[in-house]
């Protein structure tokens, strides 16, 4: 199960580095924003070398994956070099981050926290025999796939939990839901035309409630195999909702909604074996249950749980600013703090010929155009804009030392949606000064490289 996870892992890893790639590659003049300012100075060239770096890692480790799924190979050997390759993986992708927040795409920060939970030392000291070093592996070998595949199923709940904490608001209930509920109406014919408001308020709260479900049904031994199938079933349907068929987003969304459901399949497999496993009598079963891995005083076990308790925690932090909206799985939420742009007229033609074709007029002729960075950050490099209002300000800021006058753009700051009424905080600022004054509220940087 394991490598098999593994496998999809780095094949779904490389898809979506693939649809994304002037992203991770720096090909396009899209604003990268580091997490601390020091690096504003690194150029871009770096990036295309981690980028590399990142590519052959999965590459590699794919093989290796492979090889031992295929049952070709199971060496020392494979396992040293897979090794090597989450190490590769991991240091390059975070570096990639630090260099650019945009690169915290909810997908790779997913990957990330899986790498360790997909590899644990299986190995135990103190065999004093072939035969018997050989029983232990076995029994050792089943109690890390039991650890991990229980670890991998917790977070996967917590993905969905949290995904839900973020939809349970007014905002979304106005906004993105009702538009996930006719995407999903109009592709399966279910016809909405005399739909009332309330209807449509309930249809949009079932999308949250059904995923609050899922994710509780994961977390219970006897309920875990109908979460793992209802899940299916609510991947497919918000590949429905963001596929052609509906609102047509970008490629990356349809293959992380096709990973997940891959790796739901492979969890459902390992759930029904597993249960199985627990009517055999009590010295099989012991082999592979969930007790005797805990038992295992491994170092590699405890820091492996370390990761999975921080990752399951930080998304509360959420709620004090020390969260970014992604990691804390709040991916299809419409109640973050964001920033809007406007270009005064006389200074649209100012802008380099790639941003002026995302400056949208208005109905209110007040002078100022709107440019559009959400749109600008699909077409540029393929992924949504990074749903934070200090990356945004980053943008901004990049885009005020293009236009002359610098007095020639303005921007909008709306504070995160209330829970509850789903208004929001709005402030002005206007010139160079202005913005990147705004910059001394956040705790992370907000300057361009």
């Amino acid at each position: 199960m394991l490598n098999q996870l593994r496998l999809l892992r780095d094949v779904s890893a490389l898809a979506l580095i693939a649809v994304t790639w002037r992203l991770w590659f720096s090909a396009s003049d899209f604003p990268a924003v580091p997490f601390f300012s020091f690096l504003t100075d690194v150029p871009r060239s770096v990036d295309r070398i981690l980028s590399g770096l990142l590519v052959i890692s999965l590459l590699i480790d794919a093989a290796v994956a492979a090889l031992r799924v295929t049952r070709h190979g199971n060496s020392a050997g494979l396992d040293q070099i897979g090794r090597a390759c989450d190490l590769v993986f991991v240091l390059s992708a975070l570096t990639l981050i630090l260099l650019n927040q945009h690169c915290l795409q909810p997908w790779m920060y997913h990957f990330l926290i899986l790498t360790p939970l997909l590899r644990i030392d299986a190995r135990r000291p103190n065999a004093t025999s072939d035969q018997e070093q050989s029983e232990r592996g076995r029994c050792s070998v089943s109690g890390s796939g039991e650890f991990s595949r229980r670890a991998i199923i917790w977070f996967t709940a917590s993905i969905y939990i949290w995904s839900t904490w973020s939809k349970l608001d007014a905002s979304f209930l106005h906004s993105h839901g009702p538009k996930f509920v006719s995407a999903i109406c109009e592709a399966t014919g279910l016809p909405t035309r005399f739909w009332s408001d309330c209807t449509w308020l309930i249809a949009a709260a079932l999308l949250p409630v059904g995923e609050l479900l899922v994710g509780t049904a994961l977390l219970f031994r006897k309920s875990r195999a109908y979460g793992l199938a209802a899940s299916l079933v609510m991947h497919l349907l918000l590949m429905v909702a963001v596929g052609p068929w509906g609102l047509n987003h970008e490629a990356g969304v349809l293959l992380w909604n096709c990973y997940f459901v891959m790796q739901n399949v492979i969890l459902f497999t390992a759930e029904r074996r597993s249960s199985a496993r627990s009517d055999l009598p009590n010295n099989d079963r012991m082999v592979g249950s969930f007790p005797s891995s805990w038992a295992s005083k491994s170092t590699s076990r405890f820091g492996v749980l370390a990761v999975l308790i921080g990752a399951i925690l930080f998304p509360a932090f959420r709620a004090v600013g020390c969260c970014d909206t992604w990691p804390a799985w709040a991916v299809y939420a419409s109640s973050p703090a964001r920033v809007l742009v406007r270009v005064h007229d006389d200074s649209v033609e100012t802008l380099p010929e790639q941003m002026q074709k995302f400056v949208e007029q208005r109905q209110l002729n007040d002078g100022w155009s709107w440019l559009r960075i959400d749109l600008w950050s699909l077409a540029a490099i393929g992924t949504p804009l990074y749903p934070d209002d200090r990356f945004q300000l980053g943008v901004a800021r990049f885009v005020v030392h293009e236009v002359e006058p610098g007095d020639g753009i303005r921007i909008i700051h709306e504070e995160e949606a209330d829970r509850w009424t789903g208004e929001r905080k709005r402030n002005e600022f206007l010139g160079q000064t202005e913005i990147g004054g705004v910059a001394a509220k956040f705790l992370f940087n907000s300057k361009p490289r």
